[in-house]
């Protein structure tokens, strides 16, 4: 698969029916994910798996009506040449919602992100002239 059909899966949200979902034992657990993001900047070859606990899972569960563990997934699509700063793909699945027929279904969703190790987005191939406003906050 070419970078740019990576880009577009990786530009996606939406929910998709997975075939499987990692199990949560020995997983670390996580409030936020942050954590995996910055993982996933200081090694850019690596799955970062953890499970959600705290408001992003309980909001999962009450969506979802699953008690089943929400897993996040941090992978590195793409590094940019700014330090510190990738596109990364962040995955949220869960297992055992129902779908509309009411049989039990594995899900999941995927959003990309633009993420550096600061906190602020990648400025590059940014008309820096335009977004400084933004940055300013004005």
């Amino acid at each position: 698969m070419n970078r740019s059909a990576r880009n577009k899966i990786a530009l996606g949200i939406g929910f998709f029916m997975s075939s499987s979902i990692a199990l949560a034992s020995g997983l670390d657990q996580y409030t936020s994910v942050k954590p995996l993001f910055l993982q996933a900047l200081d090694d850019p070859h690596a799955t970062i798996q953890g499970e959600m606990i705290g408001p992003i899972a309980e909001k999962f569960k009450s969506t979802t009506k699953s008690e089943s563990p929400v897993i996040a997934t941090v992978t590195t699509v793409r590094q940019f040449n700014q330090p510190g700063c990738a596109r990364l793909n962040l995955r949220f699945a869960q297992a055992n919602v129902l779908d509309t027929s009411g049989k039990p279904r594995d899900i999941a969703l995927n959003m990309g992100i633009n993420y550096c190790k600061n906190g602020s987005p990648p400025t590059e191939g940014m008309d820096l002239a335009k977004v400084a406003p933004f940055l300013e906050g004005k």
